[in-house]
């Protein structure tokens, strides 16, 4: 029996970790990368980090007032919501606005998403990436709070104390950001192959699948 030869891809993805449209995305990944597993081509994601809001308090604010200011109403943010959310729900990715009441500040988020890479790998790394998607959008848990952080490693198999392992890892997270701005990245999600910039915002599995595709057929 011959054995099918398979493609890899690096694909690495800028995010926020508070960007409903991130969360859109990966759902909308997930699916295209299990369409494309069964055509040979295996992808390896890398998450790279992206602050929306770098100049939030540490603690992070409360989000109808930070909301209403940064969008010029609670009315205009609503709708803003309401596309997300509409948007989300053929990909099963769930917002329950209702239960958020802080926007977090993600820089200690993307610190422990770079932790999660160094220890574990692209596997772990999109585990941590889904589980704080879920625990901020779906449950309405504060992402810049450590002890949501803890509890969320921990459900993905990392070691006790990840936080204070990946609070050293700060100043890396806001390096590797202003380099990707340097490159160019000025919204997210955006993609990148190989460090070079592959492609910005998010797409429908389709196309996705498409892209990709056709970046294989290249490395092939």
């Amino acid at each position: 029996m011959q054995v099918k030869d398979t493609t890899t891809l690096k694909l690495q993805v800028v995010a926020d970790v508070i960007c409903p449209w991130c969360f859109i995305g990966k759902r909308s990944l997930d699916k295209a990368i299990a369409t494309l597993a069964g055509q040979g081509i295996d992808v390896e994601l890398e998450w790279l980090p992206f602050e929306l809001n770098p100049n939030l308090p540490p603690e992070g604010m409360d989000r109808r007032t930070f909301r209403s200011v940064r969008f010029g109403s609670w009315e205009n943010a609503l709708a803003m919501d309401a596309r997300a959310v509409a948007a989300g729900r053929p990909l099963g990715a769930v917002f329950n606005y209702d239960r958020q009441t802080r926007t977090s500040h993600t820089l200690a988020a993307h610190a422990l998403l770079r932790l999660a890479g160094k220890e574990g790998g692209s596997t772990l790394q999109t585990r941590l990436a889904e589980a704080i998607f879920t625990a901020y959008f779906t449950e309405g848990l504060d992402v810049s709070d450590y002890g949501v952080l803890e509890t969320l490693a921990a459900s993905v198999g990392m070691d006790p104390q990840a936080v204070a392992r990946s609070t050293p890892l700060q100043g890396e997270v806001r390096e590797r950001e202003g380099a990707l701005q340097k490159a160019g990245v000025s919204s997210v999600p955006s993609y990148f192959m190989n460090d070079k910039p592959f492609f910005s915002g998010s797409q429908d599995p389709n196309g996705y699948v498409r892209l990709l595709t056709e970046a294989a057929a290249v490395q092939r």
